[in-house]
């Protein structure tokens, strides 16, 4: 089969476009922030995305709050996560630009590949947004090519997230090459413990017994964390399937995005099981905060950053070692021997 895209589709009215090939199938709602809703891996029938089950997705209002509307799927977030006055202005929670309407159009489709271009300007921040994602014959990636202009006058203090909620269980892995791990004061962490910092992936609770985190639990736990590095050693992270065989990884910059937050919940929060990867270009959850303590950066009147990300899914892994910038996985098989490189091709 080779590469279609189908832009004659929507969903509870929302405008829907298609990306497909042999091993991949992907949903995009460009009407809710251009939102990847599925990535369904073709030879098993699996989506590697979470979708919550308890509400479906709908256009929303501007400054809508986000918990109470994670549909799940992969959004973006700028330039916020928690709604803060930044620089003067009152931001939506989450940012400006999971509720809005993007603009997109097909820029190639031929057999080999399709490239569709999704883009939007931002109300309050006077920012101008745009992605290409493109899907090749033949292959299990997603390649992204992103850009952020500030087309306004003023500095504009921000962050950027990728928030990638993912299908998991408790056969399901985390990795990721992160050194210094800090734990936010939200949520019900395994250890008993929050507001601490430890180094990834093994942590403590007060008794000094210890847990590995890279271990998804059952829903049953009633676990909840919130937590990012503050140092990655490169730009990857990815959730394996243990028992299944199959895995979802993302590469990106890690000189853009240098962190890597992460939020999951093992039933114990609103009983729903998800893990969320969220490479981000600073910590913590206030930019304003970020930015007074250099951890958050400032993008500057006419400036233009810009970020390549490649999403991979792959089989037959216990676990990932590492993922290069072509989105090539490697890791270690279940019999625990190493394989040099597993294609995602």
């Amino acid at each position: 089969m080779t590469v279609k895209v189908d832009l004659n589709w929507t969903y509870q009215d929302i405008r829907t476009v298609i990306l497909e090939n042999d091993a991949l199938r992907v949903v995009i709602m460009p009407d809710l922030g251009a939102k990847i809703w599925q990535i369904t891996y073709k030879p098993r029938g699996r989506d590697l995305l979470w979708q919550n089950p308890r509400i479906q997705p709908r256009k929303l209002p501007f400054h809508s709050v986000y918990d109470d509307q994670f549909f799940g799927g992969w959004d973006e977030l700028y330039p916020n996560d928690e709604a803060e006055i930044i620089a003067g202005e009152m931001y939506p929670d989450h940012g400006e630009i999971w509720t809005l309407p993007w603009q997109y159009a097909v820029e190639q489709a031929d057999p080999e590949q399709a490239v569709l271009r999704l883009w939007v300007e931002t109300p309050i921040s006077g920012s101008l947004l745009s992605k290409r994602i493109t899907l090749r014959a033949g292959e299990t990636k997603l390649r992204f090519e992103h850009t952020i202009t500030n087309t306004g006058r003023k500095p504009q203090p921000y962050l950027w997230k990728l928030h990638a909620a993912m299908a998991a269980d408790e056969h399901s892995r985390i990795d990721l090459p992160a050194g210094r791990m800090q734990m936010e004061s939200f949520g019900a962490p395994r250890t008993g413990r929050t507001s601490y910092s430890y180094d990834w992936p093994y942590s403590q609770d007060s008794s000094g017994k210890e847990y590995d985190m890279r271990q998804v639990l059952p829903e049953s736990s009633g676990v909840s964390e919130f937590q990012y590095a503050t140092g990655m050693h490169a730009g990857w992270c990815a959730l394996t399937h243990t028992r299944a065989g199959i895995g979802f990884g993302l590469s990106y910059d890690a000189a853009v995005l240098p962190s890597c937050w992460l939020f999951a919940s093992y039933g114990g929060w609103r009983g729903l099981q998800t893990v969320v990867l969220e490479p981000c270009t600073g910590y913590p959850v206030s930019v304003s905060g970020g930015v007074e303590q250099g951890t958050h950066q400032t993008l500057q009147p006419g400036e233009t950053v810009t970020c390549a990300v490649i999403a991979t899914v792959f089989e037959g892994l216990a676990a990932v070692e590492h993922i290069d910038t072509d989105g090539e996985v490697t890791g270690v098989l279940p019999a625990g021997r190493h394989e040099d490189k597993l294609s995602s091709e």
